[in-house]
Protein backbone atom coordinates (compact mmCIF):
# COMPACT_ATOMS: atom_id res chain seq x y z
CA UNK A 1 0.00 0.00 0.00
CA UNK A 2 0.97 3.33 -0.29
CA UNK A 3 2.95 4.87 2.03
CA UNK A 4 0.90 8.20 1.26
CA UNK A 5 1.12 10.35 4.41
CA UNK A 6 0.95 8.12 6.82
CA UNK A 7 4.66 8.25 7.13
CA UNK A 8 4.91 11.92 6.41
CA UNK A 9 2.47 13.08 9.33
CA UNK A 10 3.83 12.05 12.56
CA UNK A 11 6.85 13.70 10.73
CA UNK A 12 5.20 17.16 10.57
CA UNK A 13 3.80 16.57 13.29
CA UNK A 14 7.11 15.89 15.26
CA UNK A 15 8.95 19.16 13.27
CA UNK A 16 5.94 21.18 14.74
CA UNK A 17 5.84 20.04 18.41
CA UNK A 18 9.61 20.56 18.10
CA UNK A 19 9.69 24.08 16.84
CA UNK A 20 6.70 24.79 19.25
CA UNK A 21 9.30 25.39 21.82
CA UNK A 22 7.84 29.60 21.78
CA UNK A 23 5.30 31.90 23.83
CA UNK A 24 1.94 30.73 23.83
CA UNK A 25 0.98 33.74 21.55
CA UNK A 26 2.58 32.29 18.88
CA UNK A 27 0.22 29.70 18.00
CA UNK A 28 0.25 30.43 14.24
CA UNK A 29 0.15 26.92 12.41
CA UNK A 30 3.24 25.25 11.02
CA UNK A 31 3.51 24.75 7.05
CA UNK A 32 5.73 22.24 5.26
CA UNK A 33 5.89 21.60 1.54
CA UNK A 34 7.55 18.77 0.34
CA UNK A 35 7.77 18.10 -3.84
CA UNK A 36 8.79 14.86 -5.31
CA UNK A 37 10.52 13.22 -2.44
CA UNK A 38 8.73 10.00 -3.09
CA UNK A 39 5.63 10.19 -0.49
CA UNK A 40 2.94 8.53 -2.68
CA UNK A 41 5.60 5.78 -3.87
CA UNK A 42 4.15 2.01 -3.31
CA UNK A 43 7.30 0.46 -2.23
CA UNK A 44 7.49 -2.11 -5.28
CA UNK A 45 3.71 -3.72 -4.58
CA UNK A 46 4.13 -7.63 -5.22
CA UNK A 47 2.01 -8.77 -7.49
CA UNK A 48 1.40 -12.52 -8.25
CA UNK A 49 4.50 -12.82 -10.87
CA UNK A 50 5.42 -9.28 -11.05
CA UNK A 51 6.08 -6.45 -8.62
CA UNK A 52 4.61 -2.84 -9.50
CA UNK A 53 6.66 -0.53 -10.71
CA UNK A 54 5.64 3.57 -10.02
CA UNK A 55 7.05 6.19 -11.64
CA UNK A 56 6.56 9.79 -10.17
CA UNK A 57 5.84 12.54 -12.70
CA UNK A 58 4.94 15.34 -10.27
CA UNK A 59 4.09 15.42 -6.53
CA UNK A 60 3.80 18.19 -4.29
CA UNK A 61 2.42 18.04 -0.50
CA UNK A 62 1.65 20.75 1.61
CA UNK A 63 1.34 20.33 6.03
CA UNK A 64 -0.59 22.71 7.85
CA UNK A 65 -0.31 22.14 11.79
CA UNK A 66 -2.55 23.67 14.05
CA UNK A 67 -1.75 24.50 17.58
CA UNK A 68 -3.62 25.22 20.79
CA UNK A 69 -3.15 27.80 23.14
CA UNK A 70 -0.20 25.41 25.14
CA UNK A 71 1.16 24.75 21.77
CA UNK A 72 -0.01 21.40 21.17
CA UNK A 73 -1.35 20.19 18.07
CA UNK A 74 -4.30 19.74 17.29
CA UNK A 75 -5.04 19.32 14.12
CA UNK A 76 -2.51 18.16 11.03
CA UNK A 77 -3.76 18.79 7.00
CA UNK A 78 -2.02 17.85 4.08
CA UNK A 79 -2.72 19.00 0.82
CA UNK A 80 -1.81 16.68 -2.03
CA UNK A 81 -1.29 17.16 -5.78
CA UNK A 82 0.48 13.38 -7.59
CA UNK A 83 0.66 12.62 -10.95
CA UNK A 84 2.54 9.18 -11.54
CA UNK A 85 2.39 5.82 -13.50
CA UNK A 86 1.70 2.67 -12.25
CA UNK A 87 3.22 -0.53 -14.65
CA UNK A 88 3.56 -3.86 -14.96
CA UNK A 89 7.91 -3.86 -15.85
CA UNK A 90 6.76 -7.81 -17.44
CA UNK A 91 4.20 -6.63 -19.97
CA UNK A 92 4.50 -2.79 -20.48
CA UNK A 93 0.57 -2.46 -19.03
CA UNK A 94 0.13 1.24 -17.22
CA UNK A 95 -2.25 3.20 -15.29
CA UNK A 96 -1.87 6.48 -15.02
CA UNK A 97 -2.90 8.22 -11.71
CA UNK A 98 -3.69 12.15 -11.08
CA UNK A 99 -4.81 12.27 -7.41
CA UNK A 100 -5.43 15.82 -5.68
CA UNK A 101 -6.56 15.55 -2.11
CA UNK A 102 -7.19 16.88 1.52
CA UNK A 103 -6.02 14.34 4.06
CA UNK A 104 -6.97 15.96 7.81
CA UNK A 105 -5.91 14.37 10.94
CA UNK A 106 -7.80 15.71 14.15
CA UNK A 107 -5.09 15.03 16.89
CA UNK A 108 -7.80 15.21 19.33
CA UNK A 109 -10.31 12.57 18.98
CA UNK A 110 -8.07 10.63 16.26
CA UNK A 111 -9.67 10.57 13.17
CA UNK A 112 -8.56 10.90 9.51
CA UNK A 113 -10.75 12.54 7.00
CA UNK A 114 -9.71 12.33 3.12
CA UNK A 115 -11.72 14.54 0.66
CA UNK A 116 -11.16 14.06 -2.71
CA UNK A 117 -9.41 11.23 -4.98
CA UNK A 118 -6.44 9.78 -3.20
CA UNK A 119 -6.35 7.08 -5.91
CA UNK A 120 -7.48 7.65 -9.10
CA UNK A 121 -6.50 5.11 -12.06
CA UNK A 122 -7.15 6.01 -15.74
CA UNK A 123 -6.20 3.54 -18.73
CA UNK A 124 -5.29 4.68 -22.07
CA UNK A 125 -8.83 4.03 -23.92
CA UNK A 126 -11.09 2.99 -21.35
CA UNK A 127 -11.22 5.85 -18.86
CA UNK A 128 -11.29 5.66 -14.75
CA UNK A 129 -10.93 1.94 -13.50
CA UNK A 130 -9.66 2.33 -10.36
CA UNK A 131 -10.58 4.63 -7.68
CA UNK A 132 -10.94 5.88 -3.99
CA UNK A 133 -12.96 9.30 -4.17
CA UNK A 134 -15.04 11.44 -2.38
CA UNK A 135 -15.34 12.33 1.51
CA UNK A 136 -13.92 9.29 3.99
CA UNK A 137 -13.57 9.39 7.64
CA UNK A 138 -11.60 6.84 9.34
CA UNK A 139 -10.43 6.19 13.09
CA UNK A 140 -7.12 6.38 13.04
CA UNK A 141 -4.56 6.05 9.85
CA UNK A 142 -5.92 2.24 8.24
CA UNK A 143 -8.47 2.13 10.89
CA UNK A 144 -12.29 1.43 10.89
CA UNK A 145 -14.69 3.29 8.35
CA UNK A 146 -16.76 5.38 10.39
CA UNK A 147 -18.25 7.85 7.26
CA UNK A 148 -18.03 7.23 3.54
CA UNK A 149 -19.44 8.60 0.86
CA UNK A 150 -17.83 7.97 -3.12
CA UNK A 151 -16.43 5.45 -4.63
CA UNK A 152 -13.91 3.23 -2.93
CA UNK A 153 -12.57 0.32 -5.11
CA UNK A 154 -10.17 -0.04 -3.07
CA UNK A 155 -12.17 -0.91 0.14
CA UNK A 156 -13.65 -3.92 -2.46
CA UNK A 157 -10.97 -5.15 -4.15
CA UNK A 158 -7.65 -4.27 -2.03
CA UNK A 159 -4.49 -4.59 -3.74
CA UNK A 160 -5.56 -7.10 -5.67
CA UNK A 161 -7.80 -5.36 -7.45
CA UNK A 162 -4.68 -3.43 -8.75
CA UNK A 163 -2.39 -6.36 -9.42
CA UNK A 164 -5.65 -7.59 -11.48
CA UNK A 165 -5.65 -4.68 -13.79
CA UNK A 166 -2.13 -4.54 -14.60
CA UNK A 167 -1.90 -8.11 -15.09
Amino acid sequence: MRKILRGMLPIAVAVAVTGAGVPVQAAKPAVETHIDEGIFTLDGLPCDGFIVEEETISERVRFTTFFDQSGEPVKVVAHANFSGILRNPLTGVELRDHSVFTETEDVVDGTVTVSGPSFHYVQKGSGQIYAEVGHKITMGFGGPVLFQAGQDDFVVTGEKGICDLLS
